[in-house]
């Protein structure tokens, strides 16, 4: 991916862990991870994403490969805290309708990533 691409990813994470109006610590740092792990300076650039028409239309942007991808770290982000927020949820179900995914489909993928977070399940 190019530094745009890798850009438009860190803002979609970012755009989902602010999506409740709160960031906790281990959304921080899967925000911190992602930014690293894409070689971006920790100040990576553009203004966040703040609305779901621009997150589902930067995820369109990129390419089917990468969307795939691309929206399941956004099921991660949205997971790290251990819960999922409705405007999170909101956000991850506009996100999965752009790309074709159905909603059943994106929810199960939830439920799978949250039960296996959870200690001793």
């Amino acid at each position: 991916m190019d530094f745009e691409h890798r850009q438009k990813v860190c803002q979609l994470i970012e755009a989902v862990i602010a999506a409740d109006g709160i960031v906790v610590s281990e959304e921080r740092e899967f925000l911190e991870r992602a930014v690293q792990r894409f070689k971006l300076p920790e100040d990576h650039g553009a203004p966040s994403i703040r609305d779901v028409g621009s997150a589902t239309s930067t995820l369109r942007a990129l390419t089917p490969d990468v969307q795939t991808r691309v929206m399941a770290l956004l099921v991660e982000a949205a997971i790290v805290d251990g819960k999922i927020d409705p405007h999170e949820r909101v956000l991850l179900l506009s996100a999965a309708a752009a790309l074709g995914i159905e909603a059943t489909a994106l929810e199960e993928r939830i439920a799978r990533r949250l039960q296996s977070s959870v200690p001793g399940i």
